[in-house]
C-alpha cells in the first residue's frame, strides 16, 4: 500500500490540507511554502489529494484526471498552486516582489521577466527584509499588505527532467515572527519596459492530443503564428498582435474547447531595456493602481475577459487604499541603476 502524507499550511486566511502519495510532489511544495506550515487545530478549508500513480487529484471533492499529460506533476502543481489562490477572495493578489527597510514596505510590481525577483534578491542582499518575491497580497478592507514568503525561484541553466519547475528555490533567511504582522505599503513603484510594451502575445499551449479542433480554429485567427514545440506531445507556441477583437476571438476559442486543453500560459517577452540607466518619475496613486491592475494575479484564463464594472470597483477601491504611499514608474535599466533609483525614493515624502 502506497503511504500517504498529510501536511497543513496556514495560507492567509485559509487552511489548506495537502495529501500526496508522491514524496517529491510533498517535497517540492513544502520547499516553496514551508513558512505557511502549521498544526491543524481546525478543519481545512481546502482539502487537495494528489494520486499521482493514480494519475488522479482531487481538489475539495472535485475529481481531476491527468491521465496522459507528459508531466503529471508539474501540472498537479500548477492546478494545486491556482486553487490556493483562488480562495484568497478578501485579497488583491497583486503580481509584486514587497521588500521593507526600517519603515518603509516597498512594492515592486511589474510584468513577468521584468526582473521582479533579481531585483528583490538584490535588495536582500543588500539590507532589505524579505516580504514577498512574486505574490503581494493587499487585503481589500483594511488595505494592509500581508506577507506572503514564498520561496524566490530563479531560472536553472540545467533541468531536471524530474523536477516539477524550470526554476531552483533560493532560501529566504528572515525571522519567522515577521509573518505575522501586516503593514501599510509607504513606496509602491511599477516596473515599466518601455521598449518592448504592448507589440505581440505569445502563448504556450499544451492539448490533450493532436486530434482536437483548437489548432483548426486558431488558424482562422488573422496575424496569428502557430508552431509546435515539442514532436511529441500537442505543445505549441502561439504568437500574435496586441487587438482586443484577435483576444476576444481567441479567448472565445479557449472558452469553447477548454476541455482539450491541458494549460495555456503567456510567455515573457524577450526584454532589450537591461543596458540602459533606469530611470524613475513620481506618479500618482490612481495611475500605480491601474498598472497593477493590469498585472494582477486573477488566477484565470491569461486572455480572460473580466467585468468592466468590477474591474473599474477594484481601481478605485486600490487607488483608495495606497492614497498615501509615493507612487513611481521605474523604467527599468542595469541593475545597479535600477537599485539607486530605489534607493532614491526611500527618503521622499508625499
Amino acid at each position: 500500500m502506497i503511504k500517504h502524507m498529510i501536511h497543513f499550511y496556514h495560507i492567509l486566511n485559509q487552511l489548506i490540507s495537502i495529501q500526496s502519495d508522491d514524496p517529491l510532489f510533498i517535497e517540492e511544495f513544502h520547499k516553496d511554502y514551508q513558512w505557511f506550515k502549521k498544526i491543524p487545530n481546525t478543519e481545512a478549508s481546502c482539502d487537495i489529494q494528489i494520486c499521482l500513480h493514480k494519475n488522479q487529484l482531487q481538489i475539495n471533492h472535485m475529481q481531476i484526471d491527468i491521465s496522459n499529460h507528459p508531466t503529471p506533476r508539474h501540472y498537479a502543481f500548477q492546478l494545486v498552486v491556482s486553487e490556493i489562490m483562488s480562495q484568497m477572495k478578501d485579497y488583491y493578489l497583486i503580481h509584486a516582489g514587497v521588500v521593507k527597510k526600517g519603515d518603509h514596505i516597498i512594492i515592486l510590481s511589474g510584468p513577468p521577466g521584468i526582473g521582479k525577483s533579481t531585483i528583490v534578491k538584490t535588495l536582500v542582499e543588500n539590507g532589505f527584509i524579505f516580504f514577498s518575491d512574486d505574490c503581494a497580497p493587499l487585503h481589500k478592507k483594511e488595505g494592509l499588505i500581508y506577507p506572503f514568503p514564498r520561496s524566490m525561484w530563479i531560472v536553472e541553466k540545467q533541468i531536471n527532467k524530474h523536477a516539477i519547475r524550470s526554476k531552483k528555490a533560493i532560501p529566504i533567511k528572515c525571522s519567522s515572527d515577521l509573518y505575522n504582522v501586516a503593514l501599510k505599503p509607504t513606496t509602491i513603484i511599477c516596473l515599466i519596459d518601455d521598449k518592448t510594451a504592448g507589440q505581440t502575445i505569445q502563448l504556450n499551449l499544451s492539448l490533450k492530443s493532436n486530434e482536437n479542433p483548437v489548432i483548426e480554429k486558431l488558424k482562422q485567427v488573422p496575424g496569428i503564428n502557430i508552431s509546435q514545440r515539442h514532436p511529441l506531445h500537442a505543445e505549441y507556441r502561439i504568437q500574435f498582435p496586441v487587438s482586443n477583437d484577435i483576444n476576444k476571438f481567441i479567448q472565445d476559442i479557449f472558452n469553447q474547447y477548454k476541455q482539450h486543453i491541458w494549460t495555456l500560459y503567456r510567455v515573457p517577452p524577450i526584454r532589450k531595456c537591461f543596458d540602459r540607466q533606469a530611470k524613475i518619475k513620481k506618479v500618482s496613486a490612481h495611475q500605480v493602481a491601474a498598472e497593477m491592475l493590469s498585472e494582477m494575479k486573477m488566477f484565470e484564463s491569461c486572455l480572460a475577459h473580466f467585468d468592466n464594472e468590477a474591474l473599474m470597483v477594484s481601481l478605485i477601491n486600490i487607488s483608495k487604499q495606497i492614497q498615501d504611499a509615493n507612487c513611481f514608474f521605474l523604467s527599468v535599466g542595469t541593475l545597479s541603476s535600477v537599485i539607486d533609483c530605489i534607493n532614491n525614493t526611500l527618503d521622499l515624502r508625499t
